[in-house]
């Protein structure tokens, strides 16, 4: 029957047994993020000590970072690392790539042209903060 099985009670009761986290139950995102962070670390990749939200693998191809957040996730490296990864991903799950993150959790970012830096940042919040409270900067 899939990833459930259904019992029955002798007192005529149906008890449904339920093999696999649903999507929207608490227990989801926490199930998601265990099935992700196994697979990344088939992968190669190592979790943040300080964080095992952030994982990340250094090989030939240079440096790859994954942030994840539930189903948002954040990619951040070496071109050749990141082409690596999100092949390696896409062989496993049915994921959407953007070539550029514009925002990620509420964030503005914003890359150079030549990717050697990157800038992250919540400008809109910074703004309602100002409003509420005035210029703090002296």
């Amino acid at each position: 029957m899939g990833y459930k099985e259904v019992y029955e009670d002798p007192g005529n009761d149906k008890v449904l047994v339920v093999k696999m986290a649903i999507y929207g139950l608490v227990q989801a995102a926490r199930q998601w993020f265990k099935c992700l962070s196994d697979i990344l670390i088939t992968l190669g990749f190592d979790p943040c000590e300080s964080d095992p939200c952030l994982m990340y693998r250094i090989d030939e191809e240079g440096l790859c970072i994954i942030l994840m957040y539930v189903d948002d996730n954040l990619i951040v490296g070496s071109r050749k690392a990141i082409d690596k990864a999100t092949k390696e991903i896409k062989e496993i799950f049915s994921v959407t790539v953007s070539p550029m993150a514009m925002e990620y959790l509420g964030c503005e970012t914003d890359v150079a042209e030549n990717y050697s830096c990157g800038w992250i940042g919540q400008p809109d919040l910074y703004k309602n903060l100002e409003i509420k409270f005035g210029n703090m900067v002296k």
